[in-house]
């Protein structure tokens, strides 16, 4: 017994010694390596200021490019320099771009502290509009009388990016799946809108927000301005199909498997009894091969769009967007994810898209599919009388929507949908990476990427 508790405290005494060994070589060290995090830090610290400011010269005009150099007011010296796509010496950097647009903008910000080096590198670029499931400018619909408030109600579920412009109207649980944004707080049905209390301004609504929330932001993201819709059509008359009147356009898979668009005149003749209202036919059918071009379709009037897609299209109208019948993928990209589909579309209106009232008849069925990420720039997105007759069945959208103001698509009821359709939205995952031909972008940059490292 006592030969083993001699044993047990020789070994507590040897451990206690190297222990304190240990100690005293680490307070010797410390103080060196304390300063050789702070010389990292500072460099990495001056390297970053750098970024932050050439940002701030970003968010003040997207056109910015340009050197900043550290002058007196910086504990260190740096510089970052900025490329694009086609600047000089881009080859000469090394950097992690895979693939450049005219969208995209590379920082490379370098700087220096007594002997550490830190280098970051941020790929910024200006996202596309149609990387949003949901977009408004306002969440209300203008009327003569009195604006029409818009509420998200429990049965609706969004799935992808929202944002809007105005105030976000809750009524019951809806559920948001994506990020949600927005410069002002959210206002539910029984709340308060003009408290300054959160509390009293939700009221009783209980959202379900699945994503990260940024309400109250401090900027407004703008809707494309005429100069971006210009671009667009300067591109489709490089290349692409370009009508200078209204059309009708069925898009079909011939029986070869090619992609195309039939294009017809529209007019219109009197009909019915004593001529009391007005008829409309379609004349000159003709049919063009999508591979023969670019991927954009400008029409200077309205554009009456249905059919299959097969690639990736963009349609322009200088007027409304009428969808006639169901629009849909090729490929769907639900029925095997594991499988990109080719197959993309982007609808443009400088004025409304409207689901015409007979769309979901076309095919014969009660419910209506489109596929395509949809942007009404004057008004809305809407479906014609939608407040009246029977319910229609459901709007089935693989995509997103992108309006100026929030547009109705039917009515409700204790009972559920009293007119118009019920809402089935699909957000399409790919279009946070995949862009229709030359859709509208944002005037503000997003972060890619940003990667830091120190010497």
């Amino acid at each position: 017994m006592g030969r083993a508790l001699l044993l047990l405290v020789s070994g507590l005494v040897v451990i206690s010694g190297i222990i304190q060994i240990s100690n005293n070589n680490r307070l010797e060290v410390l103080p060196e390596e304390s300063a050789n995090y702070f010389k990292e830090q500072q460099a990495k610290n001056v390297a970053t200021s750098l970024v932050d400011n050439a940002v701030q010269n970003l968010f003040r005009d997207m056109e910015w490019t340009g050197t900043i150099s550290t002058d007196q007011d910086y504990a260190g010296k740096g510089q970052l320099l900025m490329y694009g796509m086609n600047s000089s010496g881009l080859d000469t950097v090394d950097h992690s771009v895979t693939e450049w647009n005219q969208y995209k903008v590379l920082m490379i910000s370098r700087a220096e502290y007594e002997g550490y080096t830190a280098e970051i590198e941020v790929l910024l670029q200006r996202d596309s509009f149609s990387k949003f499931s949901y977009f408004t400018d306002a969440e209300t619909l203008p009327h003569p009388n009195d604006d029409i408030e818009i509420y998200f109600y429990d049965d609706d579920v969004i799935t992808g990016p929202v944002h809007t412009n105005g105030t976000l109207r809750i009524a019951g649980s809806p559920t948001f799946n994506g990020d949600v944004s927005s410069p002002n707080d959210w206002v539910g049905q029984d709340g308060d809108p003009n408290s300054d209390d959160p509390d009293e301004r939700h009221g009783d609504e209980t959202p379900i927000f699945n994503g990260n929330t940024n309400f109250n932001m401090a900027t407004t993201r703008d809707l494309p301005d005429q100069a971006q819709i210009n671009e667009l059509i300067t591109t489709a008359n490089m290349g692409g199909l370009t009508f200078d009147s209204d059309k009708v356009l069925e898009f079909f898979v011939d029986g070869n498997g090619n992609p195309q668009v039939q294009a017809a005149d529209i007019y219109t003749y009197a009909c019915g009894y004593r001529n009391w209202y007005t008829c409309e036919g379609t004349t000159n059918h003709t049919n063009y091969s999508l591979s023969n071009y670019n991927g954009l379709i400008s029409v200077e009037g309205t554009a009456r769009v249905k059919g299959e897609i097969k690639g990736k299209y963009t349609v322009h109208a200088t007027d409304e967007i009428e969808i006639m019948g169901d629009i849909y993928y090729d490929t769907n990209p639900l029925d095997d994810p594991d499988t990109p589909s080719p197959d993309l579309l982007g609808l443009v209106s400088e004025g409304n898209v409207i689901v015409d009232k007979d769309a979901h008849q076309d095919n014969g069925s009660s419910n209506l599919t489109i596929h395509a990420s949809i942007m009404a720039l004057d008004n809305a997105f809407t479906v014609e009388n939608y407040n009246s007759g029977s319910p229609r069945g459901t709007l089935n959208i693989l995509g997103g929507i992108i309006q100026r103001n929030r547009g109705p698509v039917g009515t409700f009821n204790n009972y559920g949908t009293a007119s118009g359709f019920s809402k089935n939205y699909i957000y399409d995952d790919r279009l946070k990476e995949t862009i229709p031909p030359s859709f509208p972008r944002e005037s503000i940059f997003t972060i890619v990427y940003w990667k830091e490292k120190i010497q």
